[in-house]
């Protein structure tokens, strides 16, 4: 499998180095390098792209803003040579943060995670076989504690965090989003950017908002059409 990628970048310079890179990488197969997030927005109406590399500090549309409005689905690598940025991708879930002048070497390593991430062939917990996995381990400090998938209320990002909220306490975890999702069954559901939710543990859905208890968590856009396609067949 190719990851489909976009660069989206105001330097030439930058640009030109990033298409170097792609092209020395098979597994990567470069769609278009935009320089600007108006240009890029215009193309990924009628153009589908698994990765984008976007710099952050551009002219009318910067790539915080961009990042905000794309799918919450795309992979990012944010490139810039700014590091007080830093925090904030991590809260826009993005997969690594590269700093310019960006080195081969580190490039490569940002690809391999989002490879890892966002390939089909990436693994997915199977709870077809005769050994049905009901529960993971999260390590806090020097313990493993088991968690049941049946006491998890609902998963939260929290910047380079996760927490994960159970029916009696919260678990924190170094971890991103994109990664516990392939690790959680198939009636955990992400409904935004910052939220998977279990399905069987929801009160109600009101507009845009699931209660679950006392919690009560937003549905993004990008997101809900395809939750009320999942709940849709439970509907009486």
């Amino acid at each position: 499998m190719k990851l489909k990628c976009l660069i989206v970048d105001d330097e030439p310079n930058a640009v030109l180095l990033l298409e170097s890179y792609i092209k020395r990488l098979p597994y990567l197969s470069l769609q278009k390098s935009c320089y600007n997030g108006i240009e890029a927005l215009d193309f990924l109406k009628n153009n589908s792209v698994d990765l984008i590399l976007l710099d952050i500090n551009m002219p009318m549309l910067n790539g915080m803003d961009l990042s905000s409005i794309i799918s919450d689905r795309l992979g990012i690598i944010f490139t810039t040579a700014y590091s007080e940025y830093a925090v904030e991708s991590y809260e826009k879930n993005a997969i690594d943060y590269l700093l310019k002048p960006i080195t081969f070497v580190r490039f490569t390593s940002a690809i391999q995670k989002a490879f890892s991430l966002l390939s089909s062939e990436k693994p997915q917990v199977d709870h077809s076989t005769s050994e049905n996995i009901d529960w993971l381990y999260i390590k806090s400090g020097t313990e493993f504690i088991r968690i049941e998938f049946d006491d998890i209320l609902y998963v939260k990002g929290e910047r380079e965090y996760i927490s994960i909220q159970t029916k009696s306490q919260k678990h924190l975890i170094y971890k991103r989003m994109k990664e516990i999702e392939t690790q959680l069954p198939s009636n955990f559901f992400r409904v935004h950017q910052s939220f998977i939710v279990n399905l069987t543990k929801i009160d109600k859905v009101i507009q845009n908002n699931i209660s679950i208890g006392k919690a009560h968590i937003p549905i993004s856009q990008s997101y809900k059409a395809a939750f009320l396609k999942r709940i849709e067949k439970y509907l009486l």
